[in-house]
């Protein structure tokens, strides 16, 4: 867990508990969360079965925000796959664009694994795609609220260039609570 993201949602209001990585969904659900948010963390999502199924029993459930890691693990959890890439994106100067905007965000990055964007379930839309090389960079999805992004909202290359996710994912907590 990045401290950042801490730091962020407290500043926004939240009280934050953080569970273990191997809390399963019942355990989570018992701390009464208003939104679940699946950081990121060393590690290939293949080989985390106990966090994605955790992630498929809080779908639908709570609102649900993966950064990184967290973001294989929810494509996962809704049948995408991931795969290793051959060169790991490291670093701050990333391009992403925002598909439904067009906007470009410059991004930092620190992950060796990519969601695959073919035999995506289609209740998942990408939201986010990496102008280098074009990895998914992003998910939504259409009817559960579930945001995704594969780089660093909480480490990006200016002051707060990419912490409108964070706000995203509030006003889906928000939501969620009426």
């Amino acid at each position: 867990m990045k401290y950042n993201i801490l730091r962020i949602l407290e500043r926004n209001g939240c009280e934050v508990i953080a569970a273990p990585p191997g809390a399963t969904a019942e355990e989570i659900l018992g701390l009464r969360p208003d939104g679940v948010l699946l950081s990121p963390g060393p590690g290939d999502p293949v080989h985390l079965d106990y966090g994605v199924e955790t992630a498929r029993a809080l779908i639908g459930v709570k609102p649900i925000m993966g950064i990184c890691l967290g973001h294989q693990v929810i494509a996962r959890a809704l049948g995408g796959n991931t795969y290793k890439l051959k060169f790991g994106h490291r670093g701050a100067n990333h391009p992403v664009k925002e598909l439904h905007t067009g906007h470009v965000h410059i991004t930092a990055q620190n992950h060796g694994y990519a969601v695959d964007a073919d035999g995506l379930p289609p209740e998942l839309e990408i939201t986010h795609v990496s102008l280098n090389d074009g990895t998914v960079e992003g998910l939504r999805h259409r009817s559960a609220p579930v945001i995704t992004i594969q780089y660093h909202s909480e480490a990006s290359p200016g002051p707060r260039d990419n912490e409108y996710l964070f706000d995203a994912f509030l006003r889906m907590v928000r939501d969620g609570r009426t």
